[in-house]
């Protein structure tokens, strides 16, 4: 029973450090068909704003994961010989390292998007 709010409370406390952490902002978009768009001053264009989203998902998930890498390793730790926990914690640390390895990925699939559809 600990356990669960022991999750319960871990995944409250990672969400709320990085939402605290990223600054809050008003998001003025442009037509990025419209020449004028390139200006910083008439607002942010669409690579701009899908770089800002990207920002903010690798900032939270440079605090996700390393938190789901312990917790995976916690559950190795105290599987007491239970393969099903032991798996679990596998999974874990598999999925977190998949997903640092995507996020961290993420610009250069970005910059091939953009390749693609401008060309």
């Amino acid at each position: 029973m600990v356990s669960k709010y022991f999750k319960s409370i871990l995944v409250a406390l990672v969400l709320f450090a990085a939402a605290a952490g990223q600054k809050a902002a008003a998001i003025n978009i442009c037509n990025p068909l419209d020449p004028t768009c390139k200006d910083p001053d008439s607002g942010k264009n669409l690579d701009q704003l899908i770089t800002g989203i990207m920002n903010f998902i690798f900032s939270l998930a440079l605090v996700v994961c390393p938190a789901l890498i312990v917790w995976g390793g916690f559950l190795i730790a105290t599987a007491a010989g239970e393969e099903s926990k032991v798996k679990s914690g596998r999974n874990y640390i598999t999925y977190a390292v998949i997903g640092l390895v995507v996020i961290a990925l993420s610009n250069v699939i970005k910059a091939i998007i953009l390749d693609i559809a401008n060309s």
